[in-house]
């Protein structure tokens, strides 16, 4: 039915759906601490680059360096996109300081990602 490439995608997908559905609710919540919707950006975009690279490192022969641009490009993208559509939802904005939330979060995502699938470096047996 589906390419096992864009299966690895799937999760991010549904993923981006639940974020854009947030950023579709109309008045956004209320904080009780200033900024911290920055908090939550930073959260939401670190999963969003997470499954990204997921599918981009699965399903892709390339370099780590042109999967982890391509989840960065992709990424960045999508935040952009996130923000260009809350200027349609009543009581929205696009707000930079959210993208900057999202870009950081998106490079914590690579950066976590990277950290956690590179293997383990192992001594040889000269070291000891």
């Amino acid at each position: 039915m589906f390419p096992k490439k864009i299966i690895y995608f799937l999760p991010a997908i549904l993923y981006y759906l639940f974020i854009f559905v947030l950023s579709s609710l109309s008045p956004p919540i209320k904080y009780k601490f200033p900024h911290l919707d920055k908090f939550f950006h930073f959260f939401e975009f670190l999963g969003l680059s997470l499954l990204l690279c997921l599918g981009f490192f699965k399903s892709l022969k390339s370099s780590s360096w042109i999967k982890s641009t391509l989840t960065l490009l992709s990424s960045i993208f999508l935040g952009f996109l996130d923000e260009f559509h809350q200027l349609f939802v009543p009581q929205r904005s696009f707000d930079f300081l959210d993208m900057v939330a999202n870009f950081l979060g998106i490079m914590a995502g690579i950066f976590l990602y990277l950290s956690l699938s590179s293997p383990p470096k192992s001594k040889s047996l000269k070291e000891f």
